[in-house]
């Protein structure tokens, strides 16, 4: 999606200012911008510090960090990163009113906002849960009118009827709810739209806790650990919070996507598992800050473990045994990543997002021909997404028209359920376009679906709303999924032993 995943954190911005401490051009200001094919709502808070501005810029295609603010008695100019490229505001104050243009990516447009009022403290823009039941019921209505005006078609999988009685539903648990239950109360809303876009982003003090699970047919294990909690392993999960964890997984069901694939609802239960404020908020444990996980050893033996929520901020690196030697993590802080394994004779590349894919994609043809590789592997499992267009152009295109790798047996697209937006989009390109082998898992995201969000905020809790502007379809014909050629589950065992049976299985392909 052009721009979906915008930067959400870090509002971080500095610059000087010719009004002086008086900061006389500081406020609230609201309006919109303009740009080739669509026209954007835009909320900006300037606000100053000792005499320097700083700024906070929402917008309904993205909340964008700002860089930098430059001010004169009669000039603003505003550079923010919209998450995949950089961007320039440049407007003329007239009173009360602010008029100027938008360079982003290439295209140009105009922005007009007017002054609402004074600056707010940055502090005021971070999304919150203690609200008073007056508030919350502000909050809800502003839901139930924003979320159908801006989605592109609401109610084509849930009826209004049920929407309306979701929604009185959760406004008659308002006086006694807190605040999880409220966020999960519409979380569950949004999310049975139906579409992987269409939600509700939790916020900043999600209490993640550091364990990552993964399901292997009926059983969920543990995969991935912080530090202190190696012992817990491979664990069979059987409770969360002494609830049996069949009970636990259909109530996580109910926070995922209600019309995509199983294969993207399992991957998003999965994380709820180990997010506290959604467990507290569905009822499974008693506060959000830590979660007691009953597991099951390999000889049958039941042990518990007091997992402690991370705070907003804290960041604990979860690793498995043998994980540094994996190829699909190699460089993990990078969108894109090339080697050429030895006696492959191929080149292997991770492709988890599209910032600077333009020069990636440069270093990936490059390392083609010095390395005389006859196979090219792109692995887009890990990959959320990003700018469609750009894969496209920079990847698909190029690869589509390479008359020696585009042939079966040459080019090898892997592919898992939680291959996203942008990348399952484009994953579609390469299967229905190329000779491509797909490899992996079915993509958890339908290709003809509802896509392209658009976001909103709730007037109390700041809480943020996105919801499916347009309808694409990535598949002309067939089943509307995107499924590989060849279908590779990892085990358990798989896991356990360090192996990557996906990688594997493509690299010990002869070249044809």
């Amino acid at each position: 999606m052009r721009l979906a995943i915008a930067a959400l954190l870090c509002w971080l911005a500095g610059g000087t200012s010719a009004f002086g401490a008086d900061c006389t051009a500081s406020g609230r200001y609201d309006g919109q911008s303009k740009m080739p094919g669509e026209t954007f709502d835009v909320s900006l808070n300037l606000y100053c510090t000792n005499g320097k501005f700083a700024a906070q810029l929402f917008t309904s295609q993205g909340t964008f960090e700002v860089k930098d603010v430059g001010v004169t008695p009669e000039r603003l100019v505003i550079r923010f990163d919209s998450g995949a490229s950089l961007g320039t505001i440049e407007m003329l104050r007239q009173g009360n009113a602010l008029s100027g243009s938008v360079a982003i990516s290439g295209e140009t447009g105009v922005i007009s906002l007017d002054r609402k009022g004074d600056a707010e403290p940055p502090s005021l823009s971070e999304p919150r849960l203690d609200l008073t039941p007056a508030q919350w019921h502000e909050d809800l209505a502003a839901f139930a009118r924003g979320l159908p005006k801006r989605h592109a078609n609401a109610f084509y999988s849930l009826s209004r009827e049920n929407f309306a009685a979701e929604v009185a539903a959760l406004d008659a648990r308002v006086a006694t709810a807190n605040g999880d239950e409220m966020f999960v109360g519409l979380q569950k809303i949004a999310k049975s739209i139906g579409d992987g876009h269409t939600g509700v982003i939790a916020p900043k003090d999600r209490r993640v806790m550091p364990l990552k699970f993964a399901r292997f047919g009926s059983d969920i294990r543990v995969v991935a650990t912080g530090s202190g909690l190696e012992h817990a392993f491979g664990a069979r999960l059987v409770k969360v919070g002494g609830m049996p964890i069949a009970d636990v997984w259909r109530r996580a069901l109910t926070l995922t996507s209600a019309d995509e694939l199983d294969e993207l609802r399992t991957s998003e239960a999965l994380i709820y598992l180990a997010r506290g404020y959604a467990l507290h908020g569905l009822g499974v444990t008693a506060e959000r800050t830590h979660v007691v996980y009953t597991l099951e050893d390999e000889a049958g033996r039941d042990f518990d473990v007091d997992v402690v929520g991370l705070l907003p901020g804290q960041d604990v690196h979860l690793q498995a045994p043998g994980e540094d030697k994996a190829l699909r993590l190699m460089q993990k802080d990078s969108t894109f990543a090339c080697d050429a394994p030895a006696n492959s004779n191929a080149v292997y590349c991770v492709w988890r997002g599209y910032e600077n894919l333009d020069r990636f994609a440069k270093q990936m043809f490059a390392l083609l021909r010095t390395s005389n590789a006859q196979k090219l592997i792109l692995d887009m499992r890990d990959n959320g997404g990003g700018d469609n267009t750009v894969g496209y152009g920079e990847l698909v295109k190029p690869l589509k028209e390479n008359t020696d790798l585009n042939r079966k047996g040459r080019l090898y697209i892997l592919v898992g359920a939680e291959t996203f937006s942008a990348a399952m989009n484009n994953a579609a390109q390469f299967q229905d376009e190329t000779n491509a082998t797909l490899v992996g898992e079915t993509i958890g995201e339908r290709p003809n679906s509802y896509q392209e969000p658009r976001q909103f905020r709730l007037p109390n809790s700041r809480l943020v709303v996105r919801a499916s502007t347009l309808f694409y379809t990535f598949r002309k014909k067939g089943e509307n999924a995107v499924r590989p050629d060849k279908e590779i589950i990892p085990t358990w065992d798989d896991v356990k032993a360090g192996r990557d049976p996906v990688i594997d299985w493509t690299l010990a392909q002869p070249v044809n």
